[in-house]
Order: structure tokens, then sequence, then C-alpha cells
């Protein structure tokens, strides 16, 4: 029978396992599971689906997708322009949920409450596809 300190830090270890970000990871089945009802960019390599809604720094409350691809900047963009054809353009830094901390390169698109973000470092390799399917419009 386990002694009490045993027992204790298993426990421990199991609540830091379901609250490591990794958990969400694998409740959600896996890589590739955008399960936001937004489209998947067809050539992304694969990202990480939240299993819950979280609060997001604009205020909503977002379940999130993020994948991201080798393809040029301009070819996904021009993909999901093409996808999501009644979607409001901004740029991805105005009011950027990242903060100001650097300068990307992409475009943020809103479909009523939802939205994507797609950008690029400056010296990145890999194009950054973030989907948000949220469950309340941004506070006013």
């Amino acid at each position: 029978m386990p002694t009490r300190s045993v027992t204790a830090a298993l426990a421990a270890l199991a609540a830091l396992t379901l609250c490591s970000p990794w958990a969400n990871f694998a409740l959600a089945g896996g890589p590739n599971q955008n399960s936001t009802g937004l489209p998947t960019y067809p050539h992304d390599s694969g990202g990480m689906m939240d299993s819950v809604y979280r609060s997001v720094p604009n205020g909503q409350h977002c379940m999130h997708y993020a994948g991201s691809t080798p393809d040029a900047l301009a070819a996904v963009v021009g993909w999901y322009k093409k996808e999501l054809p009644k979607a409001r353009i901004d740029d991805v830094n105005k009011n950027s949920l990242y903060g100001g901390y650097f300068k990307l390169d992409g475009i943020k698109m809103v479909i009523g409450n939802d939205f994507l973000t797609i950008y690029r470092t400056e010296k990145g390799t890999q194009t950054s596809i973030e989907i948000f399917k949220c469950n309340d419009a941004p506070p006013a």
C-alpha cells in the first residue's frame, strides 16, 4: 500500500499533467484536428486545437486552433481570402493579441464573432495560422 507521501506526490503529478498545455492537445485527439468549423489550409503542417473555450486578450471566449506551413504568407492569405470572401480584413498588428513586442507581417480576418490571424515574423520560415472560434462578441 502506498504511503501518504507517495499518494500525495501522485496526486500532484496528475494535477500538473491535467493543467499542462499538452493535456489539451491529448484531449483534442492529437495533431491537425481543427474543429472550429472554419477552413484548414490544405498544406497545414498539423497543429493543436484547444479542447475548451478560453479567455483571449480582447475579452472574447474562444477555442483556438494553431497551425503552420512553410508556404509563403501571400499564398496562405490568398487561399483564405478565396475561402472566406465575406471576411473583414485588418492588419494583424492592429489591436494585436500578441502585444507590441514584435512586428508581424500578416492579416487578421474577422467573420462574425470568429477570427483568424495569418502571419510571419520578419525572419520566420513558417507562416502561422491561428483560428479562433468564439462564443461571444468582443466587448464594445
